[in-house]
């Protein structure tokens, strides 16, 4: 058998996963289409679509307005690189907000399997390890249907892939140009999404300290030859760092300026992001979400992602990458516990990780299977691949996407806003925390007052009309609620009610009754 059959043979394995995962994206991505963001966590899919939406509008491209929390309306958290984009597309196009952050996302999630591919043939040029680790995170149903949503996670990826790309080309080809990109990639990658960015900053971290045991790095010589890499990887590491510590105190501040804002800080978020000692130590964090829920993102199930793991620790040939990748995967998990327990779309920051663990094993089954003469197997575990991929992901996204489709008690109501409401008006509603759906599906901006709001500023909001910004309250949403906890709480929230009901007529949708002023 001439070399050019056999090297296509080894590839097949690795189109056959990008083939596949091309197909499912494509119809994801065409299902999705007609729908409004809210199929999975649409809490922060619309935060993310009103945020675009207001952009479009006129609105502050720096300090982008993300009208829930009441007046002076701005709330930023990531830097809105993502919804900058998507807001030059929607108003090229004419096309939604939601669409044009579709689009956005989806380019940059074909843009971090490419990155995959890159960075692999970087490390070492094999065509078929590259193959198969591109695949491997293609093929994931949770990257799949994440990496076309209307989120910042593919773009915060693609910039800490495009990092670690630059941190290896400046390792075996130390150029001005290259430390210049992962400068600049590091910046952007914190400035986006700091969480999404630390598994990739722990990552190139991990790697170098395993190439220095092993090439015994402490020695001057070593350290002469490699100092390019190492300066490089500091100024990235300080830049980052200055970015994004300048971006949130400006974010704070402007967060600051509205009573419900202050308590979304990063001061304010930060128990809520890294969660508890406590939490850390429990076992049930662990066995009860971590690994039985968010363990099958790599594969669709936890059980066949542990065979993967434990086969790719049993075998010599790449056990070190292997542990390397297991620690960039769980590091997030063991700092921002909270946020992984919480949110299922947080485990696409350090998903690659987890999927290069599949591809290797892959790539070593493909190499056996050759030296065997049983080419066959590397095929067959692909295609294995490919059916957890449609019964764990495609099926279950279809289904999903399908029942998001029905009408709710908050898509009704924000219909009713939307027909029978003037534009320039603010809604207030109880019951919904500070979701974003109500005030994207009703184009009006929103004092979303949870149930954790402060006493001061539920006092405040009961006596005067601050939260508002001088607009007019066109309708008052009231949704059963746990703000009442104590009998001044549900005496400041019954005089809210009555300030902004008199006058209104009242009608009831679902469990929720709702005033309307024309």
């Amino acid at each position: 058998m001439t070399p050019d059959v056999n090297i296509d043979r080894k590839l097949l394995p690795g189109r056959i996963l990008l083939w596949f995962s091309a197909f499912a994206l494509l119809i994801l991505f065409g299902y999705s289409w007609s729908m409004p963001p809210v199929d999975a966590s649409g809490f922060r899919q619309t935060q993310t679509a009103l945020s675009i939406d207001w952009m479009v509008r006129g609105g502050p491209w720096l300090d982008y307005l993300t009208p829930v929390l009441g007046a002076p309306w701005s709330i930023p958290f990531e830097f809105p690189l993502y919804q900058w984009l998507a807001a030059v597309l929607s108003s090229a196009t004419g096309i939604s907000a939601d669409n044009s952050g579709r689009l956005v996302s989806t380019g940059f999630h074909v843009g971090c399997i490419w990155m995959v591919y890159r960075i692999s043939l970087v490390v070492r040029p094999d065509r078929v390890l590259a193959l198969c680790l591109a695949g491997a995170f293609a093929v994931s149903p949770l990257a799949q249907f994440w990496g076309r949503s209307v989120m910042i996670e593919s773009t915060a990826v693609f910039f800490g892939l495009l990092f670690v790309w630059a941190m290896a080309r400046l390792h075996v080809q130390p150029r001005a140009w290259v430390g210049l990109v992962a400068i600049v990639a590091a910046m952007l990658g914190a400035l986006i999404k700091i969480t999404t960015f630390f598994g990739f900053a722990a990552f190139t971290v991990l790697a170098v300290a395993w190439m220095v045991l092993r090439e015994h790095g402490w020695r001057p010589h070593w350290l002469a030859t490699h100092w390019k890499l190492l300066a490089g990887g500091a100024l990235a590491a300080l830049a980052a760092l200055l970015a994004i510590v300048l971006w949130l105190q400006h974010a704070d501040a402007l967060k600051a300026q509205s009573a419900l804002g202050v308590q979304v800080t990063s001061e304010g978020l930060a128990g809520f992001n890294y969660g508890t000692l406590q939490q850390r130590l429990d076992p049930a964090t662990w066995w009860g979400t971590i690994f039985k829920k968010r363990f099958s993102g790599p594969v669709g199930s936890n059980w066949v992602f542990l065979i993967f793991l434990i086969a790719g620790l049993s075998i010599r040939q790449i056990r070190a990458p292997v542990v390397v990748l297991l620690l960039a995967y769980l590091m997030p998990m063991a700092v921002f516990t909270n946020l992984q327990v919480v949110h299922p779309y947080y485990q696409f920051a350090q998903l690659v990780f987890a999927t290069s663990i599949v591809g290797l094993v892959l790539w070593w089954v493909i190499q056996r299977g050759e030296a065997a003469g049983k080419p066959g197997r590397g095929v067959a575990l692909a295609i294995f691949l490919c059916l957890l991929s449609v019964g764990f992901g495609l099926v279950k996204s279809l289904k999903d996407m399908k029942e998001a489709r029905e009408p709710t008690t908050i898509s009704q109501i924000a219909d009713l806003i939307r027909a029978d409401t003037p534009e320039q008006g603010v809604v207030m509603a109880f019951g919904d925390d500070w979701s974003s759906e109500l005030p994207y599906r009703s184009g009006r901006r929103a004092v979303m007052i949870p149930d954790w709001a402060s006493d001061p500023t539920l006092e405040a909001l009961a006596s005067n009309d601050d939260a508002l910004g001088g607009l007019p309250l066109v309708a008052l949403v009231n949704c059963p609620n746990g703000l009442g906890s104590t009998p001044q709480r549900a005496q400041w929230q019954a005089a809210i009610v009555q300030r902004y009901s008199q006058g209104a007529r009242m009608q009831e949708i679902g469990d929720c009754k709702v005033w309307l002023r024309h």
